[in-house]
């Protein structure tokens, strides 16, 4: 069991310092050298816990997903769904802000390799959020809150997009702003579009 645990702690610590290298550097510097000297031990070590780029890819995405899916469910706490929404879009938003989009960067990287295992895994991660989305605006077409003649597939995607255009452009301000500031803003744009 210690040793599961001492593990565990370990790759953590791996996963933090590649997000440090990707935010600092770029995907490109990730490498099992660079993990090695950050960490302050052996290629050998790291290797114990990744063989390849694709694993350390694989788990970032994973984390990603863990981490990112999370955030969602704990913003989805209401009876309605539009109140939901609303705080899916904060706590997207909050996320970015804390992870400094390494997320968004590490995605964006991912895709540009050409591994289909790894092309894969971020699609299923961007189809599970679509997904999420999509239940909360479906449900909002039922119980009568917004139009009903929206696409709540295509109206995922825009909430998504909305997120992903405003961190991108934020990145480039070095991540400073506030999302509650950033939300409201965001939020009356795209409510504009879907209620009723």
């Amino acid at each position: 069991m210690q040793i599961r645990r001492r593990t565990t702690i370990r790759r953590q610590q791996i996963v933090d310092i590649i997000r440090n290298i990707i935010s600092s550097k770029g995907i490109e510097y990730v490498t099992i050298s660079e993990i090695a000297a950050r960490i302050g031990t052996s290629k050998t070590a790291i290797y114990r816990h990744f063989k390849s780029k694709q694993d350390i890819l694989s788990l970032l995405i994973h984390n990603i997903e863990e981490t990112l899916m999370e955030a969602l469910d704990k913003a989805t706490v209401f009876e309605d769904p539009v109140l939901n929404l609303k705080n899916v879009l904060l706590a997207h938003l909050a996320y970015a802000r804390k992870r400094r989009e390494t997320s968004f960067i590490v995605i964006m990287g991912a895709m540009q390799f050409s591994d289909a295992f790894i092309r894969k895994k971020i699609s299923q991660l961007i189809q599970k959020y679509l997904g999420k989305i999509e239940k909360l605006l479906t449900s909002a077409i039922k119980s009568g809150l917004i139009k009903k003649d929206i696409n709540p597939r295509i109206s995922a995607i825009a909430f998504l997009g909305l997120i992903q255009s405003t961190v991108t452009v934020w990145s480039y301000k070095n991540f400073n702003f506030v999302p509650k500031k950033i939300h409201a803003q965001l939020w009356n744009i795209y409510w504009a579009g879907i209620r009723m």
